[in-house]
Formats: C-alpha cells, structure tokens, sequence
C-alpha cells in the first residue's frame, strides 16, 4: 500500500498512444521488448511517465529508477541522443501539451496530500482519469472492438487478481445479447484458465485485462491465444503493460492512484462504454433486453 498519496504524472490514453508512436517512443519501445536489463527498466519509466523526464534533470530520474546517472546518459546515447539534456527536449517536445494540466493535477495532489486525505486524493485521481478518456481516439477504439464483439464466433475474457472482477464484469453485462461469452478465469485457477481456453482458434476473440501489478499468467495465455489465430484486445494501462505488444486492438485506461497499486475506476468506465455501444449497434438486442427483463421481473423486488 502506498502511503505518500504520491501518483506518475498521468497520460491520457489519446497521448500514451502519441508518445509511444512516436519516433523517439518507437525506439523506447524496443529497448523495453530488447533491451539489457537496465534498458528495460528506464524504457518502462520512461514510457509510464515522459512528463517526468520532460521537467526534472538526470539526477531526478536516477533516483526515481535507482540507476546511475551514468548509465542513463549511456541509455541515451544508444537512443541516438547527444545527452541527456537533448533527451529531455525531445519527449518535452512530444508531451508539451501535457505538461499544463499535470502540473494543475500535481498541485491539487499537493493540496491533498496537505491536508492527509486520501479521500479527496483518490477522488481527485479519479476525475482526472476518466476526463483523460475522452479523446476521439479512444472513442473509435471502442466501437471498433464492439463490431468485433458482435462478429467473434466465441468471445473469452481473461483477467486475474482485480482484473479477474473487471473481466467478470463484461462477461456478464454481454452474456444475455450473445451466445458464447466465456469468462476464462471464473474459478480454478490458471489450470482451469488454460482450460477453458485450449480451444480458442481463429475467429475468436480474447479480451485480456490486467492492471498493476501484472499476472504473467495472463501474458502467457494471450500468446497462446494469439498463436492460435484468436484476436487480441489488451483492456491495460500503459503501452509500457506486458500486454499491450500483443494486442490487435489496444484500449488504454490510465490506471495510477495515489494509495492502492490501480485503479479499477477508468477501466470500468471503458467496460460500460465498450457495452453499450455494443447493444446500440443492435436493434435486436432491445427485443432481448424486453426478454431479459421479463425472466428476472419475479426475482426483483417490487416498489408498491
């Protein structure tokens, strides 16, 4: 548990994508998949939080990762950078847009962490979170997983740990509109996971779900299900998640909270938005919603 209140200078999913597509981002990206041990770790960083490398020096970052300033300035030049001052100006250049409103949010945080109040601090990371999901981009993600939702043959979700919840979550909320909704990790255990997923294959679809900290089970299914020809969507945080390199369809959902590992808030947002663009896209579904009401109506309880 964290104690501090103290939260990454967040992304919005939208410049997450901008970032790590970047050219810079693009070479960070191979050292994190590549890279010597230490590479990977100040690739991971940097990727999580380039707004931190765009305003503080290389001491800042050494004692951020607990690598040596000499080891970041060799990073830097196998980038293809002078040092790390022309570093910096580059993602500087890339995330100038975010460094305004990380800045507000830091200073709330500040406030926060003043007063001793994780309430108001996690409330606050919330709100900000879910505002950062409101790029177009994200949004034409969404609807183009929902059309693959709707054309899957079998469609599987997989998390564990919290994610285990959130994957739960959309099993449920798709089962009553289409047939063959598996939840892959309901019960069992990660024998029973490998299971029930023995027989994706092409044609289906793997919704995988992991927040930190990460299960590497997940990661070894998706490739499973990868190298068996099944679509990939990776629900994570950061294009820096285990997850991410094996998606077809990559749905970003900054998770950072200022006491506990993630938060789960963004991620169930996204849930309920890739559900209901789902259902609307189907005028059939509200002749099921009218059948699902009638068969839950006597287990609900009545307002007279």
């Amino acid at each position: 548990m964290k104690t501090d209140f103290h939260i990454q200078s967040p992304l919005s999913a939208d410049a997450d994508r901008q970032f790590s597509t970047s050219p810079l981002g693009k070479n960070i990206s191979a050292f994190l998949r590549d890279g010597s041990s230490s590479q990977r770790q100040l690739s991971e960083f940097v990727l999580r939080d380039p707004v931190f490398v765009a305003t503080r020096g290389i001491e800042d970052l050494a004692a951020a990762t607990a690598i040596s300033a000499s080891t970041i300035s060799r990073y830097v030049r196998d980038l293809g950078l002078a040092n790390y001052a022309e570093f910096r100006s580059t993602v500087g250049e890339t995330v100038s847009e975010l460094i305004a409103p990380v800045a507000k949010l830091n200073a709330t945080m500040r406030d926060e962490q003043q007063r001793n109040s994780a309430v108001e601090a996690s409330i606050v990371a919330a709100e900000f979170h879910i505002a950062a999901l409101r790029d177009p981009q994200t949004a034409d993600v969404v609807r183009t997983i929902a059309k693959t939702l709707a054309t899957a043959t079998r469609v599987y979700a997989i998390g564990f740990g919290f994610s285990a919840h959130l994957a739960a979550m959309l099993t449920l909320a798709l089962q009553p509109y289409r047939e063959n909704v598996i939840n892959v990790a309901q019960y069992g255990g990660t024998e029973s996971a490998a299971a029930r997923l023995m027989s994706i294959t092409q044609g289906d679809l793997l919704v995988a779900i992991s927040f930190p900290r990460y299960s590497r089970d997940v990661v070894d299914l998706i490739r499973y299900a990868r190298d068996n020809g099944a679509r990939i969507v990776s629900l994570t945080d950061s294009s820096a998640s285990p997850i991410a390199r094996y998606a077809d369809d990559l749905l970003l959902a900054p998770a950072q909270h200022p006491v506990i590992s993630s938060s789960n808030v963004p991620a169930m947002v996204l849930i309920e938005a890739l559900v209901s663009e789902f259902l609307l896209a189907d005028p059939d579904n509200l002749k099921r919603a009218e059948k699902l009401a009638n068969a839950i109506a006597s287990y609900l309880t009545s307002d007279k």
